[in-house]
């Protein structure tokens, strides 16, 4: 018998890899606020519409990759992108409508961003009188500081999670907020929030590793041919420190403090080993427990502190400095026994997400094409390739 030769395998192995490279892949991703006093109060409220406590449903979304196919499929809406038609399509199910939009055009549209934000630099700079006088801002500059750790760490834990062994990791940000001029009647200076992170990470499944793969082929053939360099630096101005300075005119300290927690966070998250398959955030004040499920009883008002910080807590973001949490340095309850209390934690909200239902079986075509009987409309804010 004729022995095959290893120039025969070598000949078939471009093609045995191209298959093993173009598997199909698909997983499900899922994201729902899982507890939190919001949950509580929105549970409570009988009256609310149905739209309101629709939000405490998961948000389902199937990724798909089959080739150079890609497709986010929702209840509501789907996206398909196609690279070697160099298309992206949007299809809303509720509106049974659909959208497509080149390569070409989404190149264009980010081009003429870049011009938009020089154009717009050019023409601040430029002393124009205003329209109309408007109502001087006599409210004083804010004085409150901000600073922020973050932190992440590795509890030693490991079991299995949706059919995968997973590692935990917990990633910690706090910011401390401090009024140096706190009222007489509450002489309490900082106030300590928190967002905490329960991560759950595998060594990548190869559903999610072609999921990744597919985006940075879909990058490269996007940008292809965009001077990149020359792009970054037009857009500078709309992602450099003064760009946000405005958004904080009345807590100038505000821009500076969020870029630094910013970086630190950066560093702390190029530290995670592995793929996030689940991932349970909970905001609130310091001192919250890890993540059970189990949602910690409020903590009492400080109505003067939070009148003076409010403020602040819109700049920030509501979950972040929504007005719960303890006060640092507040001295616990010299009383023992049975009535004594220690100041308890608050939990605005908690989030899951995770990924699931990892599978390698043969995509349908359909799950790529537009349903029949749908209306294609105009993408919006893209203009025609020139």
């Amino acid at each position: 018998m004729k022995r095959r030769t290893p120039h025969t395998l070598v000949l078939f192995a471009p093609l045995l890899m191209s298959r093993l490279a173009l598997a199909d892949a698909s997983y499900q991703e899922s994201v729902q606020i899982t507890g939190g006093q919001l949950v509580e109060t929105l549970r409570s409220v009988s009256f609310l519409p149905k739209s309101m406590k629709q939000l405490l449903d998961p948000l389902k979304t199937t990724k798909m990759v089959h080739g150079n196919q890609y497709a986010s499929v929702s209840p509501q809406s789907t996206e398909i992108i196609d690279l070697d038609q160099e298309t992206v399509t949007r299809i809303d199910h509720d509106k049974k409508t659909y959208s497509v939009t080149t390569f070409a055009q989404m190149r264009q549209a980010l081009q003429d961003s870049a011009k938009k934000v020089q154009q717009a630099k050019s023409e601040g700079a430029k002393a124009q009188p205003p329209a109309a006088a408007a109502p001087a801002d006599t409210t004083p500059a804010s004085r409150v500081q901000v600073t922020f750790d973050v932190s992440l760490t590795d509890p030693g834990v490991s079991k299995v999670l949706n059919g995968q062994s997973a590692k935990e990791q917990v990633l910690t940000l706090k910011a401390h907020v401090t009024d140096p001029n706190p009222p007489a009647d509450n002489p309490v200076q900082t106030v300590t929030y928190g967002i905490i992170t329960d991560i759950w990470t595998a060594s990548e499944p190869p559903e999610v590793k072609e999921v990744e793969e597919f985006y940075a082929r879909y990058a490269r053939k996007l940008m292809q041919g965009v001077d990149m360099a020359a792009l970054l630096k037009e857009l500078s101005p709309s992602i450099d420190g003064a760009a946000i300075a405005p958004l904080f005119a009345k807590n100038p300290g505000m821009g500076p403090a969020l870029q630094e927690a910013g970086r630190k966070m950066a560093t702390e998250m190029a530290k995670i080993k592995g793929t996030p398959i689940l991932e349970i955030t909970r905001m609130g004040g310091e001192g919250m427990p890890a993540p059970t499920g189990d949602v910690p009883p409020a903590a009492p008002p400080q109505p003067s502190t939070a009148s003076r910080l409010g403020a602040l807590g819109s700049a920030i973001g509501g979950s972040l400095l929504g007005g719960f949490g303890k006060k640092s340095g507040a001295a616990p309850d010299s009383a023992s026994g049975a009535g004594s209390t220690a100041p308890a934690s608050a939990v605005l909200y908690e989030t899951t997400t995770q990924k699931s239902g990892f599978s390698t079986d043969a995509i349908p075509a359909t799950a790529f094409q537009v349903p029949a009987g749908f209306t294609q409309v105009t993408p919006p804010d893209v203009r025609p390739a020139s």
